[in-house]
């Protein structure tokens, strides 16, 4: 039996994606990354993959700002004369990685994007929290006692045998958890195992400099909030995410100038994003801040509005820039990312 995912492939180029297309016209696509490589190595979208994709939305679709796509997508705005998509980019965290290999294409293809940065790391600042973990795991043999996180404990013999998946293992079970607590555990484990991490992040997981963020925002990157340390935001005190949020946006209007700018929650899911959140996010004078997943409301919630991940996946990109991925949302009524492949 055919699949879905099968059926999309089948009839996507004879006509299918330009209907999903018109039906999903007031839709912005949210487009959201987070690493890049010349190679595509380590989870990160290579060069050419990414050069591949810009080349197909500068033939196909209108590449805006996000300021600009929210603003041309409004229920007021008429929907005559528009031929293209809309599409925009986004990118979170704030490697340097951004301005080495996708900055030049941005530029190549006079696009505009949104860089999202945790202020805190920008500049050779703090580690980011995960990037920390991996490293002291990587750097690690094992550790001197169990570890409990979460009600789970973490034998010396299982840090030995199960390395390859620890990482995801512990991170997951980080995020729930308050940051401060997260900066205690890291230190815990930092003395379990012996390893200690360098003060500054190693050039895998080097940040941009403030200088360059200049260089970007003259060039049609806006530069948008991510916090000051990425720690959830729905695992902080009330006083603890006015901080980040608060924090996050008097930094970037102190280092780049006091512009208009948009959000993104750390992680971005659910349970990351309260209304205590939203709320404190709107009154900072963000104009908009943006989930790491995609739902059926799509951007009708301007403080947590849908997004789409991209990576090297070609028929993904296609499903997502031509909305194929909406229209599931909206017609099987989920509120969280499906696989097309067990329909």
């Amino acid at each position: 039996m055919l699949s879905l995912s099968g059926v999309v492939k089948a009839v996507g180029p004879y006509g299918g994606y330009k209907l999903a297309s018109t039906l999903t016209q007031r839709y912005p696509r949210i487009l959201m990354y987070h690493r890049f490589s010349v190679e595509g190595t380590n989870g990160a979208i290579s060069k050419r993959v990414l050069e591949r994709q810009f080349a197909y939305l500068k033939d196909h679709f209108e590449v805006l700002s996000l300021t600009e796509a929210l603003n041309r997508c409004s229920p007021s705005r008429s929907r005559s004369g528009r031929s293209k998509p809309i599409v925009t980019i986004t990118i979170d965290d704030g490697y340097r990685d951004f301005y080495e290999i996708c900055f030049p294409l941005l530029k190549k293809y006079r696009f505009p994007a949104t860089f999202y940065v945790a202020t805190d790391f920008v500049g050779d600042g703090i580690w980011l929290w995960h990037d920390k973990l991996k490293w002291i795991i990587e750097n690690s043999v094992d550790i001197s006692e169990p570890l409990s996180i979460g009600g789970v404990e973490y034998s010396p013999e299982y840090w030995r045998e199960n390395k390859e998946k620890l990482w995801f293992e512990l991170v997951s079970a980080m995020l729930k958890i308050p940051g401060q607590d997260i900066n205690d555990l890291l230190e815990r484990i930092s003395f379990l195992t012996n390893v200690q991490p360098p003060k500054s992040p190693i050039e895998q997981y080097r940040s941009v400099s403030w200088s360059e963020l200049r260089e970007m925002q003259n060039n049609g990157v806006s530069v948008g909030g991510h916090t000051k340390d990425h720690f959830s935001l729905g695992h902080l005190s009330e006083g603890g995410v006015r901080d980040q949020v608060i924090g996050c946006r008097d930094h970037l209007s102190h280092e780049l100038g006091d512009l208009g700018r948009h959000f993104c929650f750390p992680n971005g899911q659910p349970s990351d994003i309260t209304d205590f959140s939203k709320m404190e996010v709107k009154n900072a004078g963000f104009e908009s801040a943006v989930a790491a997943y995609y739902d059926r409301r799509g951007i009708s919630d301007r403080f947590s509005m849908s997004r789409h991940g991209v990576g090297e996946n070609w028929f993904e990109f296609l499903k997502t820039v031509w909305g194929i991925d909406r229209l599931g949302a909206l017609l099987l009524d989920r509120d969280s990312k499906f696989d097309w492949g067990n329909i």
